[in-house]
């Protein structure tokens, strides 16, 4: 038996959204494709397999990516979707699934690599904000006429957009960064520094 589940999970809460897939596991849904909101599962034992999201560098069909997910399933370690450059990862339960010694090095890779997101798209919002101001003072100092009065308004635009993105993102980055933290401190205590 099989279902579909439209669920939808932003890209910083990976965590949540493994959580909800080995959930999914111990009830004896086994996820066999997922992607950026749908998710296919396959009626199977409780836990018999576990899940994890991965960030690839590059995307999944690259070249090196193609040689990594090769690597895995010689690991037994099967790619069952992908969202971007994010794999859906299982493993069977029964093999040991992924090893807990480096589930906090892993979460902390994926915290910095959505924080590189988060800055990447930072700088966009300033580069538009700046565009914004430059092109809002140009238009104010040229004389009226229709085209100037749209190019004030596609300015104005651009520069009201890009604020009210930046101060959406601001909390949610916040709460990355403490997650990064709290992983860190995490590390720290289970490696006994």
């Amino acid at each position: 038996m099989k279902k579909k589940v439209y669920k939808l999970f932003f890209v910083w809460e990976y965590d949540k959204e493994e959580k909800w897939l080995n959930k999914m596991s111990a009830e004896g849904w086994q996820l066999i494709k997922g992607s950026s909101y749908r998710y296919l599962f396959e009626r199977g034992e409780p836990n018999e397999y576990e899940y994890k999201l991965e960030l690839l560098d590059e995307e999944p069909d690259s070249l090196k990516s193609k040689n990594y997910i090769d690597f895995l399933k010689e690991a037994n370690i099967e790619n069952v979707g992908k969202c971007r450059n994010w794999i859906f990862l299982r493993k069977k339960t029964a093999d040991g699934g992924f090893s807990s010694d480096n589930k906090t090095l892993s979460h902390i890779n994926h915290s910095l690599r959505v924080e590189e997101i988060y800055h990447t798209s930072r700088n966009t919002f300033i580069l538009l904000l700046s565009i914004a101001f430059i092109g809002s003072f140009v238009t104010g100092y040229l004389p009226e006429s229709a085209i100037v009065s749209f190019f004030s308004g596609f300015f104005m635009g651009i520069g009201i957009s890009a604020a009210v993105l930046s101060l959406i993102l601001m909390p949610i980055m916040r709460a990355n960064f403490k997650k990064i933290k709290n992983y860190i401190r995490e590390l720290y205590i289970v490696e006994g520094v």
